[in-house]
This record gives C-alpha cells, sequence and structure tokens, in this order.
C-alpha cells in the first residue's frame, strides 16, 4: 500500500489498466479476482489522492 502512495497518478492509471487487461485475458475465477480486487485499490488511491 505505501508503494501506490509514492507512485504519481500517471503510474497508478497505467497499473490500473495493466490489471484490468490482465483479468480480461485471465483464465482461472481466482486469478481474475485477485486482479480486479488490486485494481480496485488502486482505483480508490486514485480517488481519494486526485
Amino acid at each position: 500500500m505505501n508503494s501506490t502512495l509514492k507512485m504519481n497518478y500517471r503510474e497508478i492509471t497505467k497499473k490500473y489498466s495493466e490489471l484490468l487487461n490482465r483479468a480480461e485475458s485471465a483464465t482461472g475465477r481466482k486469478e481474475v479476482v485477485g486482479l480486479l480486487k488490486k485494481a480496485a485499490k488502486l482505483k480508490s488511491q486514485i480517488e481519494i489522492n486526485y
């Protein structure tokens, strides 16, 4: 979580879009859920900080 605080807006949005792309191509349910949870955490950081 601390690493996301050090990232700037552009880096967070890039990581967010990468996670969503990986989730689209993921095959397993657990993999998809894990990636979407990570993306949701990043999105909340975007909404809180910016």
